[in-house]
């Protein structure tokens, strides 16, 4: 009977070990039957730029007043606002696309005897008002702010030229940058001697519109000339091709 029960035991632990065994050379083999192969890659940029023509361009327009009051150097400020604000919808700025971008009104001081170092006296108040147009017609540009200027604007702030719907311009960039990127891995290809086989991954491109902007323009009786030129689009991607 012990005899038996020796045996049964030792026949235990046998399998035990077997079954031990077999587990722990599993991860073994099934690493050396499916190996992880990394894909071969050549990895580029791809750049392009597209000039366009604008068709928007944004001008700011201010007043300056002074005077011996808060009270009056605000009230002429917003007297000859009110006539640049009608003159520049006269002109076909819309509403909508006339906006104040800046108000203040505080005191001026100076020197007792207009030397400086002695005592600080108020001499009056300054107010400055500016709006911002968006001129949806460039050829118009001229007019529109030699209509602001007659109207009683002291001053022309930069001109901002853009497009008003920028995304057709940014998808063409887009796509160029594409088959620019393409082109560069197929010339990295040849050069070391193997074929492209595809697109392993396009990482997220994006495109940007660099606005022109032109100097203030100095208050003239003439018409004002103004020449658009062009807004450049730039579009960059990512691309990884298999080979």
């Amino acid at each position: 009977m012990r005899e038996r029960l020796r045996t049964a035991v030792l026949a235990s632990l046998v399998i035990a070990s077997l079954v031990f065994a077999v587990v722990a050379l599993r991860p073994e083999r099934a690493l050396a039957e499916d190996p992880v192969t990394e894909p071969r890659l050549i990895s580029v940029s791809g750049e392009a730029t597209v000039a366009v023509k604008p068709d928007l361009v944004t001008i700011s327009f201010g007043v300056e007043t002074n005077a011996a009051t808060a009270k009056e150097a605000q009230q002429t400020n917003t007297s000859k606002m009110n006539n640049v604000v009608a003159a520049l919808k006269a002109a076909g700025i819309r509403s909508e696309d006339i906006q104040t971008s800046n108000f203040s009104l505080y005191p001026v001081y100076g020197w007792e005897g207009d030397r400086p170092g002695g005592t600080q006296v108020l001499t009056g108040y300054r107010c400055n008002n500016t709006v911002t147009a968006r001129v949806k017609s460039v050829t118009s540009t001229g007019t529109v702010i030699d209509a602001a200027i007659n109207a009683g604007a002291t001053n022309v702030g930069s001109l901002n030229f853009g497009l008003q719907d920028p995304d057709p311009a940014k998808n063409e960039a887009l796509a160029m940058a594409v088959a620019n990127a393409r082109s560069k891995a197929e010339v990295m290809a040849k050069a070391a001697g193997v074929t492209i086989t595809g697109i392993y991954k396009i990482s997220d491109g994006y495109a940007t519109v660099t606005r022109m902007e032109a100097a203030p323009y100095a208050l003239k009786d003439a018409a004002t000339p103004i020449e658009s030129g062009t807004v450049t689009v730039t579009a960059t991607v990512r691309m990884d091709f298999t080979f």
